[in-house]
């Protein structure tokens, strides 16, 4: 199976403003879209049954019970833990991976929540950065300093987009 004419407009197509995050992380403002975007977006081009999802890896990099200082000068501790996964994404015949990392902090009494967080931020991480492989409108616009295919109004589509079917005989 391969990509209709309106998957490949909609693949090449321009990323929606409107769809993109920021953060501040070291100093710098980072852009991302948010992995329930990434998941709607592969739903509407490639049709919600015609993709698949894989986590081909899932490994804990560290798990550490620290102990910090508060402003005032006191001590706590807290779970600091990691994961790095692997996700394999295909779609229409083509198969792309990525790789992602998460890190969970929480409470003494709450590993579990930093494991959850951590696993999670991994797993939706590695999947963003396979479907961006596919195109602009999962975030490989951002990816361009000048953010060139990241406008503020996508030209909106008359109909519905169509979907190959596989028929394998």
């Amino acid at each position: 199976m391969t990509f209709t004419v309106e998957q490949r407009a909609e693949l090449e197509g321009p990323l929606d403003r409107a769809k993109v995050k920021t953060r501040d992380q070291g100093g710098k403002t980072l852009s991302y879209v948010e992995a329930w975007h990434a998941i709607a977006e592969a739903n509407r081009i490639f049709g919600f049954d015609a993709w698949a999802r894989e986590t081909v890896m899932f490994t804990e990099t560290n798990r550490e019970l620290v102990t910090l200082k508060t402003r005032e000068g006191g001590t706590y501790e807290q779970w600091r833990v990691g994961y790095l996964a692997k996700v394999r994404i295909t779609a229409g015949g083509v198969v792309r991976e990525g790789t992602g990392f998460g890190s969970g902090m929480a409470k003494p009494e709450a590993l579990g929540d930093a494991i959850e967080s951590a696993a999670k931020e991994a797993e939706s991480d590695a999947m963003k950065r396979a479907l961006m492989t596919f195109g602009n409108p999962f975030g490989l616009a951002l990816y361009d300093k000048t953010q060139e295919n990241v406008v503020a109004s996508p030209p909106k589509r008359s109909q519905p987009l169509q979907v190959a079917i596989n028929t394998m005989e």
